[in-house]
């Protein structure tokens, strides 16, 4: 039997439950936060996003590719604080 992946199965879900871009209630849904959060974010530039029409969009390729970032970063963060 094919071993199947975790995340690729994730990535078909997201884009198959929003499509190719996310808006910001999309991205509150995903991170579990509050709309108020994720504008800030998106404001800061803290989340890779494009303005259409007065509105944030984000490709979902690119939010996925952020959140393998922060979750990489995430864990070379727990790993230094047990190595100390």
């Amino acid at each position: 039997m094919p071993e199947q992946n975790p995340s690729k199965n994730c990535i078909s879900a997201v884009y198959a439950e929003h499509g190719v871009f996310l808006t910001v209630t999309d991205l509150a849904e995903l991170l579990k936060t509050s709309r108020f959060v994720v504008d800030r974010m998106l404001k800061n530039g803290q989340l890779p996003a494009a303005k259409l029409g007065g509105q944030y969009r984000v490709r979902t390729d690119d939010f996925i590719k952020w959140w393998n970032e922060q979750v990489k970063q995430e864990q070379k963060n727990i790993l230094k604080g047990c190595l100390r």
